[in-house]
């Protein structure tokens, strides 16, 4: 049975903070409407060759950037990742699916994050190596609002109710379940929008 932390409120402060940066990805699928695939991939791209060269600074402790994860400080951070998975989702994918993939990782990751913010044992993806999964309210939480952004954004997107569906399965699992490879762990940022993408574009075949 999942319980709150003992430190709920100074940690939720903190994770608010950091999806208030987060949600910001909702200009992916706003520049995709307006400027157009191409354009926002561009965009994108040159966010990460800026990334890349924040990174450096920070890693050689040249430059100190906010609201990093302790987990992170000596690893890159999971902003890369963001804008990574950004641009290979609006790369790979149509861009109906890519609208509703990045609005799972935007939305449904803050979710997911403020609730975790509050409980015991949500930090999957630091410490112990090996598959964990976060507790059920998060998992839930995760799970209900990427359903709901994939049906507030159906009008727009086009996509089916079982598209979207199968998208937010996708998102839910890339969220709540740890995977390493080579014994490094798959950052969320780079996952989400990926494994919702492909399960959507799947779906979508069928």
């Amino acid at each position: 049975m999942a319980k709150v932390d003992d430190e709920w409120k100074s940690k939720l402060v903190t994770e608010v903070r950091r999806k208030l940066i987060h949600i910001t990805g909702v200009a992916v699928p706003f520049g995709i409407l307006v400027f157009g695939r191409i354009f926002t991939a561009m965009a994108i791209l040159l966010a990460l060759i800026m990334a890349v060269f924040l990174e450096t600074g920070r890693l050689k402790g040249i430059i100190k950037l906010p609201e990093v994860r302790e987990h992170e400080k000596a690893k890159i951070a999971g902003y890369f990742y963001y804008i990574l998975g950004s641009l290979l989702t609006v790369a790979i994918f149509k861009p109906a699916v890519a609208i509703a993939a990045m609005l799972m990782l935007s939305l449904g990751d803050a979710i997911s994050g403020i609730l975790g913010s509050m409980l015991e044992n949500s930090n999957i993806r630091s410490g112990e190596k090996g598959w964990r999964i976060k507790p059920l309210p998060i998992t839930f939480g995760m799970f209900l609002t990427c359903t709901l952004v994939g049906y507030a954004s159906s009008g727009t997107t086009g996509l089916p109710f079982e598209v979207y569906l199968a998208g937010a399965i996708g998102a839910t699992m890339a969220d709540s379940i740890s995977v390493f490879i080579r014994n490094r762990v798959v950052d969320d940022n780079l996952s989400i929008p990926i494994v919702a993408g492909t399960a959507m574009s799947i779906a979508a075949l069928a």
